[in-house]
């Protein structure tokens, strides 16, 4: 029986075991880094459509508006001001700079900033309470 007792020390190498965990504890963490890199991967380009499709809906209402005013101004040219139409003429040159496509070095907060004064700006002259209304929240899950 003290033959057995010696040799259990010199076949169970507690550093091995302790090795083992560790190795088990870098395995799972790489395997949890992949799949945190490809579920945010996902969940970004989620938010990313919803922010943009959001964007270019608020910038398309802006457009509709301007569109409309400069139609009507063309229309009856007694109406709006010259100094008001170069105002609206302004403001369609701001949406049509606003970038249509992913771009990093396009800041597209300020240039939004720039619409949304200039919008009021226009509405104000042309004596309207037009506003940019947020829609409801997409109900759509992914």
């Amino acid at each position: 029986m003290s033959q057995t007792a010696q040799e259990l020390p010199k076949e169970l190498d507690l550093d091995d075991l302790i090795h083992l965990e560790n190795m088990f504890v870098e395995f799972g963490r790489e395997d949890g880094l992949a799949a945190g890199g490809r579920n945010g991967a996902i969940e970004g380009r989620v938010m990313g459509c919803e922010k943009g499709f959001e964007l270019s809906r608020e910038v398309g209402y802006y457009a509709g508006c301007a569109q409309l005013w400069k139609a009507l101004a063309m229309l009856d040219q007694d109406r709006i001001t010259e100094k008001t139409l170069k105002k609206i003429n302004s403001l369609l040159d701001l949406i049509n700079s606003f970038p249509r496509e992913n771009q990093l070095d396009d800041d597209v907060v300020a240039l939004l900033d720039k619409i949304r004064g200039k919008f009021k700006t226009v509405a104000s002259a042309l004596q309207t309470s037009e506003r940019y209304a947020d829609a409801p929240k997409s109900k759509m899950f992914y």
